[in-house]
């Protein structure tokens, strides 16, 4: 173990750990040998369900998962760029956000069945790692415990080029396997990812936009209809919308997705590829135009990104973009909406079963709304599906 610590406080990594439900003795691990101040940013062990919700900007769907591990590792990477000064030679500075979320041994009080499982996730400049290990043999909370630790100091040593023995290879048994996934980014992507939050939140400065059709060839098409949303994944309703804006406009439809959110982590790298992936199917689709990447999590973000351009909505998402309360005060809105008209823009709406349309009269020269007769909304959504998925 000290070796192996030594090793990593002597490479020039830098890292925020987050640490929730096991692996939280990898703290005391990194700080018990000396030079701990070389390495460790900041730790963090957001133990309540309330803690961990703060971290990642919102309640999970699982709280023990792979996703939920990736999410507060994009957390932890993004609080090390603010603590290390990300302006200047981000891809040099071998900044990492390390996370582990485990569900281990509760003692007496088990219930039969349960699964022990520990979750570790890196996310470096241009990479996000999951690694997955299942407990199948029977053991104390501390000798959990102390795999736990050990993964995540096995972990941080890899990607700080650690070549000899790892401290898990003699506490596993037989059928006990550490898997591993990875996904990478180009550095034009990975440079959005790492941009300040200064950068993020201004309307200014937010510039960048990484536009490919899918093929692995980049684009210069300008786009005049985009379709943006988080696609997590695409779907069936996803394409109808896209089809029918095709069919009334006559122009392909370019799907946008932010790789930022409002008070969220950014996109994890293994996500964007599963978001991709499911739009990647449809790319020799006549209406298919493309996919853009940018940091505009914001609709004023996204139309100054994009003048005269025609942007499909649903209808909870039109309701909630013209609705005051959701603005600090009337003016702000009127302001809003002055922006759309001078660059130009417009809304083609799509209604959605359950939801009433609320569009006020003096917004409606903004907006075409397609009838639900013309768009059979089956009540599909990307929640629903990752759902099933997780089951």
């Amino acid at each position: 173990m000290r070796d192996i610590i030594m090793h990593i406080h002597d490479s020039p990594c830098q890292l925020v750990l987050a640490a929730t439900g096991g692996g939280a003795g990898a703290i005391d691990q990194l700080l018990r040998y000396g030079g701990g101040s070389a390495t460790v940013l900041e730790a963090l062990v957001p133990y309540s369900s309330k803690a961990l919700d703060e971290l990642i900007g919102k309640k999970p769907e699982k709280y023990v998962s792979p996703v939920t591990v990736r999410a507060m590792a994009m957390a932890a990477y993004r609080r090390a760029l603010s603590l290390a000064g990300n302006d200047d030679g981000v891809a040099e500075k071998r900044l990492m956000g390390v996370a582990a979320s485990c569900k281990l041994s509760v003692g007496d009080d088990e219930r039969e069945g349960r699964e022990h499982k520990i979750f570790v996730a890196i996310q470096s400049f241009d990479k996000t790692l999951v690694r997955t290990l299942i407990l199948r043999k029977e053991r104390s909370r501390e000798e959990e415990e102390y795999i736990a630790t050990c993964m995540v100091v096995d972990s941080i040593a890899k990607e700080c080029s650690w070549t000899g023995n790892l401290l898990l290879e003699e506490l596993l048994c037989g059928d006990e396997v550490v898997e591993e996934r990875e996904a990478t980014a180009s550095k034009e992507v990975a440079q959005m990812l790492a941009l300040p939050d200064n950068i993020m939140n201004s309307l200014d400065l937010v510039s960048d936009v990484v536009q490919f059709d899918l093929g692995g060839e980049n684009v210069t098409e300008k786009p005049e209809v985009i379709f943006s949303g988080s696609f997590d994944p695409c779907h069936k309703n996803h394409i109808q919308m896209a089809e029918q804006a095709f069919n009334k406009l006559g122009k392909k439809v370019h799907f946008e997705i932010s790789l930022t959110n409002v008070d969220k982590p950014s996109i994890d790298l293994i996500s964007l590829q599963e978001r991709l992936d499911s739009l990647r199917k449809y790319k020799d689709y006549v209406f298919f135009g493309g996919v853009l990447l940018t940091v505009a999590p914001l609709f004023i973000q996204k139309v100054n990104l994009f003048e005269k351009a025609t942007f499909i909505v649903g209808a909870d998402t039109v309701n909630r973009l013209f609705k005051t309360r959701y603005y600090r005060n009337v003016e702000d809105m009127r302001d809003m909406l002055q922006y759309f008209r001078n660059r130009n823009t417009h809304f083609l709406v799509f209604q959605r079963k359950g939801v009433d349309l609320e569009l006020e009269p003096d917004i409606l020269d903004l907006c075409e709304v397609v009838p639900l007769d013309d768009y059979l909304d089956n009540g599909t959504s990307s929640t629903s599906i990752r759902n099933v998925v997780q089951k």
